[in-house]
C-alpha cells in the first residue's frame, strides 16, 4: 500500500493513502491527512512529511484509521444490528430504534463521522430542552449516542468519541413516592376481590422487590420450601403479537432473597389452588411451571402488562394513586427505614451497586438520618438532666 504527498502550501503537506476500498460509483475510498512544518517556507518538512506518510500507510493498512466518508448513519446501522446479534432485549432495542429514527438520524443520519464534533452534540440537547424535553431524556439519547460512538471508537471507524466532551443537562433524582403499610394493605385486599390468582404476585412483589418482569419469570422450582428463600434467575418480557420471552435479570445476575413466614403462607396458598384446579382437570403441574400464568399447567407466565394494569385496578379500588414498581420503592423505603444497609437493600432489589440504592432512594437515608439526629441527641441529653437535678442537692 502506497501514499503519495503534495505541498498544497509553503510547509503544509497533504498525504493521501488508498484504503483498497471503492464507493459504489466505482470511485476509490482515500484517507488524507494534512502535516504541518515546523517552518512555513516552501519545501520544508518534507522529510517529516514523509515519515507521518509512512504511519498513516501503516495504520491504513491495520485498519485502524476510519473512513473520511463514513457517516453516522452507516455506523447507527451497524451499531443497532451489534446489539441485537449480541443479545439485547427486545424491549431493549425499540427503545434503541425508536431514539435513533426519531432523533439521532434525522439530525445526523449524513454527518461524517470525521466531522462530527461535540458542539453537534450539545446544539442537539439545547434544542430539545428548548422544546420542552425532560433533561432524563435528553440523558437517554446522550447514553445511545455514546454507546454508538465506543463501539465505533472500538471498531476503528470513530477517531474519538466526541460525546465524552459533550454535556447533556444534568437530570435531578426525582423524590421517590412509595405506598404506607395501610395502603399496601389496602391494595392487597382489593387484588385479593378482583383476582385471588393474581392477588399473590402483588404481595411477592411488596415483600421482596423484585421487578414486575422478574416476578413473572417466577417458576415453582425457584422457591426454596425449606430454606424459606426464592430464587429470581430471568425475566420475562413481551413480543409483538401477544408473545413473550425470556431474559436474564437486568444485572444479569442469579440472587436468592429470603422469604418470612407471610411470604411462604401466601406461596402455599397459591399452590394449593394451583393444584386444586389443575386435579379438577386431571392435569399435572410441572415443577418447572410458572408460579402465575393463565394456563392450569403454568406453561406460559403472565405477561408484564397485565401486572402493570391490574396492579393499576387494584390501587384505583383501595383509592391510592399509586402504580406497580411503586410497591418495588415500598420494599425499599421500609427496608431503609428499618434500619437495614444500603447493602443488604441493594442485594435484595437486585441492584448492581449499593451506590445506586443510595441515589435513588436517598430521601429514605435522609430521613433516617435525622431519625439517628434525634437519638444521638436525646442519648447526650438524658444523662446532663439527670446530673443537673443530682447537684442541686434534696
Amino acid at each position: 500500500m502506497k501514499g503519495s504527498k503534495t505541498e498544497i502550501a509553503p510547509g503544509v503537506w497533504r498525504l493521501r493513502v488508498f484504503t483498497g476500498s471503492y464507493r459504489p460509483n466505482g470511485s476509490p475510498i482515500v484517507v488524507s491527512r494534512t502535516f504541518k512544518a515546523p517552518e512555513r517556507k516552501s519545501g520544508a518538512g518534507s522529510r517529516l512529511a514523509d515519515r507521518e506518510l509512512s504511519k498513516l500507510v501503516t495504520e491504513v493498512s491495520a485498519g485502524k484509521v476510519p473512513s473520511s466518508n463514513a457517516t453516522v448513519g452507516q455506523l447507527l446501522d451497524r451499531w443497532l444490528e451489534h446489539c441485537e446479534l449480541i443479545g439485547h432485549s427486545p424491549w431493549t432495542m425499540k427503545r434503541y430504534r425508536q431514539i435513533a429514527e426519531a432523533v439521532v438520524r434525522p439530525e445526523f443520519g449524513n454527518v461524517r463521522l470525521s466531522k462530527l464534533t461535540a458542539q453537534h452534540l450539545d446544539r442537539l440537547y439545547g434544542k430539545l430542552t428548548a422544546k420542552g424535553n425532560k433533561p432524563l431524556t435528553v440523558r437517554r439519547i446522550h447514553t445511545v449516542i455514546g454507546a454508538m460512538l465506543a463501539q465505533g471508537e472500538r471498531w476503528d471507524l470513530v477517531a474519538n468519541n466526541v460525546a465524552r466532551r459533550a454535556r447533556p443537562p444534568t437530570v435531578h433524582a426525582a423524590q421517590v413516592n412509595a405506598p404506607n403499610v395501610e395502603q399496601v394493605r389496602a391494595i392487597l385486599t382489593e387484588a385479593e376481590k378482583i383476582e385471588p390468582s393474581l392477588a399473590p404476585l402483588l404481595a411477592l412483589a411488596a415483600i421482596t422487590g423484585a421487578r414486575r418482569g422478574e416476578l413473572c419469570g417466577l417458576r415453582w422450582n425457584d422457591v426454596d420450601w425449606d430454606g424459606s428463600t426464592l430464587t429470581i434467575a430471568r425475566s420475562i418480557y413481551e413480543t409483538k403479537g401477544g408473545g413473550w420471552g425470556e431474559k436474564p435479570t437486568k444485572t444479569h445476575q442469579v440472587r436468592r432473597i429470603g422469604l418470612d413466614e407471610f411470604g411462604i403462607t401466601i406461596l402455599r396458598r397459591h399452590r394449593a389452588e394451583v393444584d386444586r384446579l389443575a386435579v379438577h382437570l386431571d392435569l399435572d403441574v410441572p415443577p418447572q411451571a410458572f408460579l402465575f400464568s393463565r394456563s392450569p399447567q403454568g406453561s406460559e407466565p403472565i405477561r408484564p402488562d397485565v401486572v402493570t394494569k391490574f396492579a393499576a385496578r387494584a390501587a384505583k379500588s383501595a383509592g391510592v394513586n399509586t402504580h406497580m414498581h411503586a410497591l418495588r420503592h415500598f420494599t425499599a423505603t421500609q427496608a431503609i427505614g428499618a434500619g437495614y444497609d444500603a447493602r443488604t437493600v441493594a442485594s435484595r432489589l437486585g441492584h448492581a451497586d449499593p451506590s445506586i440504592t443510595l441515589r435513588v432512594y436517598s430521601h429514605a437515608i435522609e430521613q433516617r438520618d435525622r431519625e439517628l439526629a434525634t437519638s444521638l441527641g436525646s442519648a447526650l441529653a438524658s444523662p446532663s438532666k439527670s446530673v443537673t437535678r443530682t447537684s442541686r442537692g434534696p
